[in-house]
């Protein structure tokens, strides 16, 4: 199903619950979503259910995977679900719709051979921009299809530094000519006045789609991976 058909359902579908997902620290349900013919499967993650944390607004999680969606995509780049925040016909009211990715729950980022994670290097990219403070390795998934996903970006856009990943493995390597393209395009699209920003004013406070913008910024001006901050924990926990 292309991209504006999952959004379509998404956003005016018949929402139904179907399962919750146990093991998440958050309320986080498994829903079917139907639109005439059109089925499919979406993680829905309301508002009201989201834990209580010191550091991020608990409502704000849900809105947080939206602009994680929407940033992915003015990048040019493909790895995060098609993600959309809905008001109405949800059963616990407000929050956002992500489509499933059926997937091989024994494959994931540090199941990978070193060989295979050059691509993950805009995965590593996007974690900079939003300042990801859990990117597991359990968040990487990988579809039949053999397309591969990046999920879980409630915990993203804060001000202060907070980088948490599993993927340390580009430290020191220049940014190749289309990554460079990739943070151009983003920087362009991320202008006071665009589409891209009007969206994310509706999503994040103003002072954390500035400080998007200043990583952004930082990222084009040294065009290298960078090391972990030597006085922030650089990995998340669990791993995996």
């Amino acid at each position: 199903m292309e991209n504006q058909a999952i959004l379509r359902v998404l956003e005016k579908g018949r929402v139904k619950l179907q399962g919750q997902f146990l093991d998440s620290s958050n309320a986080t349900f498994f829903v079917a979503c139907q639109l005439g013919e059109e089925r499919l499967q979406a993680v829905y993650k309301p508002e009201a259910g989201q834990s209580k944390l010191y550091d991020f607004e608990p409502a704000t999680l849900p809105r947080r995977e939206v602009a994680a969606w929407l940033v992915c995509r003015a990048a040019g780049w493909d790895f995060v679900p098609p993600t959309i925040l809905r008001k109405d016909g949800l059963p616990l009211g407000t929050g956002s719709l992500q489509l499933f990715v059926d997937h091989d729950p024994k494959m994931h980022y540090l199941a990978l051979e070193e060989k295979e994670r050059f691509p993950f290097r805009k995965v590593a990219l996007f974690d900079l921009v939003a300042n990801n403070a859990d990117r597991k390795s359990g968040h990487i998934l990988f579809a039949e299809d053999k397309h591969w996903w990046a999920i879980d970006q409630a915990l993203c856009f804060h001000v202060e530094p907070k980088l948490r990943t599993v993927i340390w493995d580009f430290i020191g390597e220049p940014f190749c000519e289309e990554e460079v393209s990739g943070l151009q395009r983003l920087q362009l699209s991320l202008g006071p006045e665009s589409k891209l920003t009007q969206s994310l004013e509706g999503l994040l406070r103003k002072e954390e789609i500035d400080a998007t913008r200043e990583r952004l910024r930082a990222l084009l001006a040294q065009r290298v991976f960078p090391e972990p901050d030597p006085g922030h924990r650089p990995v998340p926990w669990p791993l995996v």
